[in-house]
Order: C-alpha cells, then structure tokens, then sequence
C-alpha cells in the first residue's frame, strides 16, 4: 500500500506521539492528533484536533474520518476504539488487546491462560492482616510506578484505594529487569529488538538508565525472546509492544506487564538500530513491510526529570551535544515541574563500557529546571 493515500490518527499527544511524528512527516502523511491543547504535538501537526481521548464519543466523532488509528498511551476510551471498528476504522493495537492491558487482573489472567510465567497473584476482595506481604495492584491506571502499594502486613497506612479489589502479586526476589521490544503488523509478519536492561538507582528505586543491548547471556535472551514473540501473538498485537520482565535470582524469567505501544525502553532505537521503534510501530499498523530491528550500536538511555517548577530551562547541554555519539531529546514541555519527564539523552558507543562511561561523565551535568 502507499502510505500517503491512508488518513492515519493517534491518540494521545505527548511524547511517544510526538517522536512517531518524524517518520510521518519523513513519508508525507495524513496524520490527526487528538488531545488537550496543551499537547507537544501541537506546533508540529497540521491537523491538530483538540478533544478527550477519554471520551468514547469524542474519540468517535473527531477520529471517524480516519482510516487508521493507533495510540501513545493505554488509557484512551475502550469503548471509543470499540465505536471505531464499528464503522470500520483499523484501530491497531485492536480494542481486544486494549481491553487486556488496560486491566491489571485482565492482563495477567492472560499471561496464565496462555502459559507465560508470570508472578504468582491473587484477586483479594478486600486486604486483610492475613494477605501476605507482597504488592498490590489497582486493576486500572497506574503508570510509572504510580498504582502500585508494596505490603508488608501494616493495614494502617494501606491507602483506601488499595483496600478493596485489588491485585496480589507475590513480591519476586530480582536480579535484573528486561524490556524485549516486540513489533507485529497485521500480516503476522513478527520482529523482535535485543533485550534492553533497566538499571536502578539503589538508594532512589527508580530506574537510573536502560542499557542496550541487555547483559542477558545468550540462553537466558533466546529465552526472553521467545517469549517476547508469544505474548504478542497471543495478543494478536498490531504494532509494537514492549514485554517487561524480570530474570529473578534463581535464573527464572517472569513476564511483569505489557505495553502495546512505543515505549520508554526503546528510545535508544532511533540511534542503535537500522529502524527505530517509532518507525516500526507505523510500519506496522499501516500494514507496510517492517523494517530490520538489528543493533547497529551500543547505547543507554537516561531521562531528563525535572527539578523545580516554573519555565524550562535546560543547563549543561552545549558540553553535552560536544560529545560524540551523544544524542539529546527534550520533548517539548514548556513548564517544568518536580518529577515531570522532560526529555532524554542517549549516548552510543562501540562497546558496553564505553556508553557507561560517557553516561558517568555527562549524567550530572545536564539539568532541566524551572525559572
């Protein structure tokens, strides 16, 4: 098909959207951007529809005219795609696969029904001094960490929304965390990128960088692929989805969670591999041929986060961007704010050391801070 006769949408307008831009406008696209005014996307889509992507008839009435529609986040209105397909607009991801994602309970029923090992769970009605120390989980939302209360038998601090209808999962002993990177289009043509590591800040447990490609050795990422690949065409999947998993301490893999979408693992992509995930995820649901996902580089990816409120401003980049090899996104978000994902840098290299040192040096001395 020639993509330049296809009316594509995506919604959700942040940063995801905003770097899936760049091929579109590299191919010519009829490309629509539903979200708030506030989006990233704005200055750069020439159809830009401001709306609710919550909103099932919004969804419905602002994106009926396309003949594509894909997403940059989970939490668009289910029955919005649902309204969608019924007038027969191709949604990829499809509402089916939404549908489990978007449901915490859903979604590891899925990893079970399907034999893909997971951490042991339990739906509990109601936490008790009883339930076991682990994690709770609230069945919908939750991004980033947000979401998720670790137990350890105290009732007295358990938030309310965590007290009831809640998801159980045992609390697992890891040793590394994966991301695989998994692209299918509607053909079932199926690609798969080299596992990416998240390493963690001990002191902060927030991820610190992603490492590409991952310290796996090569059993235990034959293993985490294969899986990657059965999880998303168990799904049925259309486009990309990242399949985070843990490698626990007795050498076992665990699938933790799916997101069917680009994703904050594979931002390294645009500059280790021939083709970006960004591009792959639009080869996909235009149901153009994908490209190759080969490693071409060494890279690791760290987040700019913000640090104070009021105006961006960003400190350290011209000793950054002198550096060989360094590569800066900032994502377009004019106010800062403590905690906020303002950008990321992804420095490149021959070797695995070589990305970890440029990382040592550079790390502390970009900021992003408000006036």
């Amino acid at each position: 098909m020639n993509p330049q006769d296809t009316k594509l949408g995506i919604l959700g307008g942040g940063q995801l959207a905003r770097m899936m831009l760049t091929p579109c406008m590299d191919w010519d696209l009829d490309v629509a951007v539903l979200d708030q005014q506030s989006s990233v996307c704005r200055p750069f889509c020439a159809d830009f529809r401001q709306g609710d992507f919550s909103s099932p008839d919004q969804v419905i009435d602002l994106f009926k005219d396309r003949d594509v529609v894909t997403l940059d986040l989970e939490g668009v209105s289910l029955n919005g795609l649902k309204g969608l397909e019924e007038q027969g607009v191709k949604v990829a991801p499809s509402s089916q696969v939404i549908e489990i994602i978007q449901n915490k309970i859903k979604q590891k029923t899925f990893f079970k029904d399907h034999s893909i090992p997971t951490s042991k769970f339990e739906v509990l009605e109601k936490v008790t001094e009883e339930t076991p120390h682990g994690f709770l989980k609230m069945p919908q939302g939750g991004y980033d960490g947000k979401g998720v209360h670790s137990f350890k038998g105290n009732l007295t601090d358990l938030p309310t929304s965590f007290q009831r209808n809640v998801l159980w999962e045992e609390r697992v002993d890891v040793a590394t965390e994966i991301s695989v990177l998994v692209v299918r289009n509607a053909f079932g043509q199926m690609m798969s990128y080299n596992s990416t590591e998240m390493v963690f800040d001990p002191e902060l447990n927030l991820i610190a960088y992603t490492l590409f490609p991952s310290r796996l050795d090569p059993e235990k990422e034959a293993q985490a692929q294969e899986l990657a690949r059965r999880v998303c065409e168990g799904l049925g999947c259309v486009g990309v989805l990242a399949v985070e998993m843990f490698l626990t301490k007795e050498g076992e893999i665990l699938v933790n969670e799916c997101a069917p979408r680009p994703h904050n693992s594979g931002h390294h992509t645009i500059e280790t591999c021939v083709t970006s995930q960004f591009e792959n995820h639009l080869r996909a649901v235009l149901g153009l041929p994908l490209g190759s996902c080969e490693q071409i580089r060494h890279g690791l990816t760290f987040n700019l986060i913000g640090v104070g409120e009021g105006k961006t401003i960003v400190h350290g980049l011209e000793e950054l961007m002198a550096k060989p090899g360094v590569y800066f996104h900032l994502y377009g978000k004019k106010d800062c704010r403590v905690g906020r994902k303002m950008g990321h840098v992804t420095v490149t290299g021959r070797s695995e050391s070589e990305c970890l040192d440029l990382y040592n040096e550079l790390y502390q001395k970009i900021k992003i801070t408000g006036e």
